[in-house]
C-alpha cells in the first residue's frame, strides 16, 4: 500500500466512524465528492490545501512522521 493509499484508508474510516457521505464531506470542506471518493481510493495527488479543508472538517489533523530505516 502507497502513502496515497494509506492516506485515504484513514480519512474514509475517519469518514465512516463521523457517519459522515460523502456528499455531506463534500459540502462541509468545499472539495467535490468525485475528489474525495478518489482521495480515499488513493487515486488522487492531492494537495496540502486540499487534504487540510477535509481533515478539518473530519476533526483530525495531517501528522509527518519519519519511516524507519
Amino acid at each position: 500500500m502507497n502513502d496515497r493509499e494509506r492516506i485515504g484508508v484513514q480519512l474514509a474510516a475517519i469518514r465512516e466512524n463521523k457517519k459522515l457521505s460523502l456528499r455531506q464531506l463534500a459540502e462541509l470542506s468545499g472539495v467535490t465528492s468525485q475528489n474525495i471518493t478518489k482521495i480515499e481510493k488513493g487515486k488522487y495527488n492531492a494537495s496540502v490545501d486540499i487534504l487540510s479543508k477535509i481533515t478539518d472538517k473530519l476533526g483530525c489533523e495531517l501528522t509527518i512522521t519519519q519511516k524507519a530505516t
